[in-house]
């Protein structure tokens, strides 16, 4: 691992000197041994109404792949959280990403500066591993966005009556159990088009799906035209009380009309166990393809959000120069960034023939949060639009030049972690 640069160091020091004075310091450090490991387990149990021996089946899985961060004051595990290496597709590039899950406080150290002790810690610690970006799913938008996060959309269950799915079929069939690293290949190669898919290890399942929950049973499905895979599909069959069971769709991937209406039409198959599909956690695209392939959708389809999928930048020299951009895009646009745990920069963002730098210096006539650049840079809120909420500040035409960089993105999280 390469070494801590000044601002990780600075920022370790800030760490162990959070608490005012007189206060327990807090301590942040990977986790040691499985005893810890189970510790944690139960402050993340007790945080969220969970079970520690779920929790513990998740991270055994997962610690072998990320590093997991422990808060200790006084000897005691008082909350933590974890880096997931991955990619994360924007522009049609993989951008370097550490994505940010299980992170959690002990009810009884709350409002005591740990949230913020984790925060400046991942900050830190995902850019010292590479990172140019950090997404996660927040059950706390307040707390993330204080320190540099932004809401790019909302993850969203899409519900629909299994009935209006028999009548879809396509070429091909349908196999139990195909190849995960021909899955995550099939995901590389048709999420690339969307911003901010994962471009996933192929470890990625065996960490966030197989653990599962042990009473849940849980089934993967790929579509194959001839014998080339085109589509997948994995869902879990939830018994429902006081009712029978319920399907709930965690990915679904449809590289052609056939897998589409195949896959479709396979879960509809499922009408006389279940009522409705729920599409969970933004497995369909927001505005759904439902909305053309359902005969009624306006009487077959619901739509319910849930937790906020929000982005940070955490290192924008390679955030800017890992991204894919417009070819046709050119243009310089020199900004004024403020970020919580590095202060304000000056910067200027120069983009030309697909690809882009930033240098330091420049004017600042473009003014924001390194929260809504980071939402910018995700496609998911136009400059123009974070004007009118004022989340960015500058000259109407120099916002929507920085508008035209970025011009036909669209953002998407298909990936829940």
């Amino acid at each position: 691992m390469p070494r801590p640069n000044a601002d990780v160091m600075r920022t370790r020091e800030y760490t162990r000197a959070l608490m005012e004075p007189g206060q327990t310091e807090i301590e942040i450090r990977d986790a040691q041994g499985d005893a810890e490991v189970r510790r944690f387990a139960e402050v993340d149990a007790e945080s969220f109404a969970g079970d520690a021996a779920a929790n513990m089946r998740w991270l055994s899985a997962a610690v072998p792949h990320a590093p997991l961060r422990l808060a200790h004051t006084d000897g005691e595990i008082v909350g933590g959280y974890m880096l997931l290496p991955v990619g994360q597709f924007f522009g049609g590039r993989s951008v370097p990403a550490q994505a940010l899950t299980a992170v959690a406080v002990h009810p009884a150290w709350r409002r005591r500066g740990v949230g913020g002790a984790l925060m400046r810690d991942c900050i830190a610690f995902a850019r010292e591993r590479g990172a140019a970006v950090a997404p996660l799913h927040g059950a706390t938008v307040r707390l993330y966005r204080r320190w540099g996060w932004e809401v790019c959309s909302q993850t969203l269950r899409q519900i629909v009556r299994t009935a209006a799915l028999t009548g879809f079929s396509g070429s091909g069939r349908v196999r139990s159990n195909p190849d995960r690293t021909a899955v995550e290949a099939l995901r590389r190669a048709h999420l690339v088009r969307w911003d901010g898919p994962l471009d996933r290890p192929d470890w990625f399942l065996s960490v966030q799906w197989d653990p599962g929950d042990g009473a849940t049973p849980r089934f993967e499905y790929g579509w194959y035209e001839g014998d080339t895979l085109t589509g997948y599909v994995r869902y879990e069959s939830e018994r429902q009380p006081g009712t029978w069971i319920r399907l709930r769709v965690q990915e679904f991937i449809a590289t052609t009309l056939n897998a589409t209406r195949g896959l479709l039409g396979f879960l509809g198959g499922q009408e006389s166990q279940s009522s409705d599909v729920v599409f969970v956690h933004s497995a369909l695209v927001d505005v759904s393809p439902l909305l053309w392939l359902l005969a009624e959708p306006h009487r077959n389809l619901e739509v319910q959000g849930f937790l906020c999928w929000m982005q940070r930048i955490v290192n924008v020299e390679a955030a800017v120069a890992a991204r894919g951009w417009p070819a046709r895009a050119a243009g310089r646009v020199e900004l004024e960034v403020t970020d919580p745990v590095t202060g304000v920069e000056r910067l200027v963002l120069e983009v030309e023939g697909g690809s882009a730098r930033v240098t330091q210096g420049g004017s600042g006539a473009i003014r924001c949060g390194i929260g809504a650049l980071s939402a910018w840079y995700s496609s998911a809120l136009r400059a123009q639009d974070a004007v009118r909420l004022g989340l960015l500040e500058g000259d109407a035409a120099l916002v929507a030049e920085m508008d035209g960089l970025v011009a036909g993105g669209l953002s998407w999280m298909p990936d829940y972690f």
